[in-house]
Order: structure tokens, then sequence, then C-alpha cells
């Protein structure tokens, strides 16, 4: 059997967007959604109504909707763009923020902006000290739903302080779209950041929502699609991947949110019982349903991963993004962990497709391989102790 437990890296294509897209690549349409004559704007058509379907995800206007190749060039779009025309210097972020906002802002660090990044405590959750975020600043950018450990952000009181002293206010919603219920309304943002691949549906598209008014620079130049702010042909397949899989998160999910928390809570409470000493990284309630990162002591974590993909469970680290690193989470070591308790954590993610059956076999699983790795571990550890002592 195999077990993806890995949706926080990306969530398997949902049936409805495959269908979606399908339908299109037998449908002979030929036709650039920016040309005038009739198979252009028959191509415009289908990507207006791809807009409209995701900017309900966010409960949103469609024509604040911009369409990117993905979350990561969102996120540069917004935090680049939004500071492209001022002359504010400050930028006010977190130390969790998803790499794709963190390299960012340490080049426009290079460039001379200050970067500030507020506190979080041991749950991942930001500290109530908001004065970093003065009349110098320019933009805060926050992620609402941390991709590694899933704390989800109460971004109230940021988004009433960066109003108050006309920063822009970028919200990285990658993780939490489709997983948590979400109105632009309540966030209060200027900017938001939405995937494709988390919620089901294909890689290679993404969102940015941008409040009407809000002046960004553009960084992608060449041509007026996506209201100036993002030359290029649009991804039109991709698109009507994206609002299917939309549509189809939508209809169910305040059904698939509760039946995945169960999922993952009978996942943990078996894990607990069976491992001493586990620990869970991240907020036992105010968490995304689907998130589990967890410490396994005695065991590195890169070690149980590789093990656990032997017996058919498939885990990451954290980020996708840094997966080939064997550094310590810098999420984790942000929350107080030891470089040593966060090189021993692993993510389990749930997601649309997993099933009770796959929770059973990893809740079997997992504790065995544990024991091996961190048993195996501990004999290495005697063993470079013995050849390390003097004679």
């Amino acid at each position: 059997m195999r077990v993806y437990l890995d949706h926080n890296a990306g969530a398997p294509l949902r049936p409805a967007a495959r269908e979606a897209m399908i339908r299109f690549m037998r449908s002979a349409a030929e036709g650039n959604p920016a040309s005038v004559h009739r198979s252009g704007q028959r191509a415009r058509k289908m990507l207006e109504q791809a807009r409209a379907e995701v900017a309900s995800l966010i409960d949103a206007p469609p024509r604040s909707i911009v369409f990117t190749s993905g979350g990561t060039e969102a996120n540069n779009l917004a935090i680049c763009g939004a500071v492209g025309n001022t002359k504010r210097r400050r930028i006010v972020s977190c130390p969790i923020e998803h790499s794709s906002v963190r390299e960012p802002l340490a080049a426009l660090k290079r460039q001379g902006f200050e970067i500030v990044e507020l506190n979080v405590d041991h749950e991942g959750k930001i500290a109530a000290e908001l004065d970093p975020i003065d009349r110098d600043t320019a933009l805060v950018t926050i992620g609402l739903a941390n991709s590694e450990v899933g704390t989800i952000q109460n971004l109230q009181a940021i988004a009433e302080t960066a109003r108050r002293i006309g920063a822009l206010f970028h919200v990285d919603a990658a993780q939490a779209a489709g997983r948590i219920p979400i109105r632009i309304a309540d966030l209060d943002c200027d900017l938001m950041t939405i995937s494709a691949h988390k919620l089901g549906g294909p890689a290679g598209i993404g969102a940015l929502y941008v409040r009407p008014g809000c002046r960004l620079e553009p960084q992608l130049l060449g041509g007026p699609q996506e209201g100036g702010l993002r030359a290029g042909t649009p991804n039109l397949c991709g698109a009507l991947g994206f609002a299917a899989a939309v549509r189809e998160t939508l209809s169910r999910l305040a059904e698939e949110r509760d039946r995945i928390a169960s999922l993952s809570q009978i996942l943990l409470s078996r894990l607990k019982q069976s491992i001493k000493g586990l620990r869970l990284n991240g907020p036992p309630q105010d968490r995304l349903p689907n998130t589990l990162n967890l410490t396994f002591p005695g065991a590195f974590g890169e070690t149980l991963l590789i093990a656990l993909d032997l017996e058919g469970v498939e885990a990451s680290i954290g980020s996708a993004c840094a997966a080939g690193s064997v550094e310590p989470s810098h999420v984790l070591v942000a929350m107080g962990r030891s470089r040593d308790e966060a090189r021993s954590a692993i993510r389990l993610s749930l997601g649309w497709n997993t099933t009770s059956e796959e929770i059973e076999y990893a809740a079997e699983i997992i504790p065995a391989v544990w024991r091996r790795v961190a048993s195996a571990q501990a004999g290495s550890l005697a063993a470079a102790e013995l050849v390390g002592r003097p004679s």
C-alpha cells in the first residue's frame, strides 16, 4: 500500500480538474485570450469564467484576481511589486514564512530595505507586539497558515495596524485556501496569494488577489495581460483546472475539513499511544486540520523519511522547497526547538483523497519504522562514542 501524506507539498489532481483540462485539450481551442477574433474571444470568455470561479474561493471580485505560474510567483509579485513605487524602506514579516517569501525579502534587503520580523511563540503564533509596523513600513507580509506546522494566524490586529499607518498588507494563503473558509473582507488585506496544486488543481498555476486601486510594479514585462500586472499569454488550460478544483473544493469544504480533521486526530492519537515522547509541533487547536508536524525522539527526520518511503508512507521534513537540505527547519528553530529536535521532525499532511484505511496502515507502520530507525541510530551513536574514547 502507498500512503500519500504530503498534501502540503502538493495535493494529487482532483478528478474534476483533470476532466476539465482534458475537455479543453480535446476541444481544439486554439485562440489566444488577447486576440480579437472569434477564437480569441472564446478563449477570453473561458479565462474570465475561470477567474470568477477562482475568485469565489476567497469571496473576492473576479477583476481582482491575477493569474500567475503559482504561489511563488504570486508572492514575488506581491512583495517586490508592492515596494516598487514607494519611498518607505521597511518591510515587516515573521521568521516562519515560506522560502518564496523569505528569498524576495532577502533580495530586497540587499537593495537597502529594512526587513523586520515579528517574533513567534512556541506554537508559531505571532506575538502581540506590533510596534515594528510604523510609518516607514511599506509592506507587511504574513502567511495565514504555516506550511510546516499548520499554525493559523489571527491577523486582525496586524491588518488594522497596517491600514492605520498606510502600509500594504499581503497574506500568503497558499496553504490555507481550500482548507479553511476565507473571505477577503474578513482579512482586510490588500494582496493575497493562492495556489492551485495545494487544493487538488494542477501545478504551474496560481493567483494573486490585488485589491482594486492597489498599485503594484509588474515583475514580468512584455505585454498588457492580467490587467498589466503579469505579462505573457495566460495558462488557460491550467486556469480551467484551477477553477474546477476550486468548484469541487467549495462544494464539500466543511465535509472534507471535518473528515480530514477526524482522520488526523485518529492518527495523532494512535502515534502518541505507540511512541513515548512524541511531540506535536504547533498549536493543538488553531492549526490546519490536515497538518501534523511531529518530533520523533531518537531519530533523524531524513532517515525516518527514507525508511517510511520504503514501507509505502510518503511524508516530508517540511517545505518541499527545502527538501534537498538537511539543515533543521527554520520554522521549528524560530519556535524555540533545539537543532536536534528540529532535525527529528517530519510533517504528515492529509488531503482530499486520504482514506481511513490509509490512516490505519500509517498508524501501524510509522511506530514500527521509528523503533527500527531509533534503535539503529542509538547503536551508531554508541559505537561512535566507543571509537572516540582514549585507550
